[in-house]
């Protein structure tokens, strides 16, 4: 299996914060968080094309979202919006600021073609369990 270790780096993005006032549950927010950008590199590494899926994990945990290359990026690097599908890998430590660290979280990649992107409702009962 073909898998490469990436720092990931979380933040705003122009749709998500259009989608954000449709709603959280809206297809349009669903669509503008679970995908992770990645380097063309990267993506050629993992045989992966836009909107394949991948999986991301590391020892706070793991998720699949949608792969999408991005020209912006050098390889080594990936890029998560802020969301539900971003925290499933992000420690709860904040160093008593309040607020947890989104930048330099070390993930592994893996393609994930015969698995789902979870949807927002899935993430929460997964929480409740």
């Amino acid at each position: 299996m073909v898998k490469i270790e990436v720092v990931l780096v979380s933040g705003r993005t122009m749709d998500q914060g259009t989608s954000l006032e449709i709603g959280k549950v809206s297809q349009e927010y669903f669509k503008s968080v679970s995908v992770i950008e990645l380097n063309q590199e990267d993506m050629k590494s993992l045989g992966l094309q836009d909107d394949d899926h991948v999986e991301l994990s590391n020892e706070h945990g793991s998720v699949i979202v949608r792969s999408r290359a991005s020209d912006s990026l050098d390889p080594g690097i990936a890029f998560i919006p802020y969301g539900p599908w971003a925290n499933q890998v992000i420690s709860s430590y904040t160093g008593g600021t309040g607020m947890p660290l989104y930048k330099n979280v070390k993930v592994t990649l893996k393609p994930a073609k015969d698995k789902q992107v979870p949807t927002l409702n899935e993430l929460v009962a997964k929480l409740r369990s």
